[in-house]
């Protein structure tokens, strides 16, 4: 009888420490969320007033004309070579990157016929925003 009193006392007194545990716990994380929300109000006030003194009537926009056609990017000549002013194009910017370090340029050459389908399509899956 003295081994079941004792059992009973001990199971008593887990669940009540067990419950008060839990009741403050509770009690924390409320108050910390009341913390971290009102935190979060008065940095949100803080950025309204910010915005409110740098905030200025955008003018009205413009209505623009549809652009003309590009039929060709890249002009050819006869022979199918890419043009003069293309390569001092090129050259230039080549010129513009190295500044005054010694620099060459040897060939200009047309890039390759580009992906095919699938990898323009793989490009596109792994490069697309979210």
């Amino acid at each position: 009888m003295d081994n079941m009193m004792l059992a009973l006392s001990l199971l008593l007194a887990g669940f009540i420490i067990v419950f008060v545990v839990l009741i403050l716990l509770i009690i924390i994380i409320t108050v910390y969320g009341k913390i971290i929300q009102a935190a979060q109000r008065s940095s949100k006030n803080r950025k309204e007033k910010k915005n409110m003194v740098k905030t200025v009537k955008a003018p009205e926009p413009v209505k623009a004309e549809p652009a003309a056609e590009v039929k060709n990017t890249m002009p050819d000549d006869e022979n199918g070579e890419i043009p003069g002013e293309i390569i001092a194009v090129i050259a230039a910017a080549v010129d513009a990157v190295y500044g005054s370090k010694p620099h060459r340029v040897r060939a200009v050459k047309r890039s390759g016929k580009g992906r095919s389908a699938w990898g323009n399509a793989g490009v596109i899956s792994n490069t697309s925003p979210f």
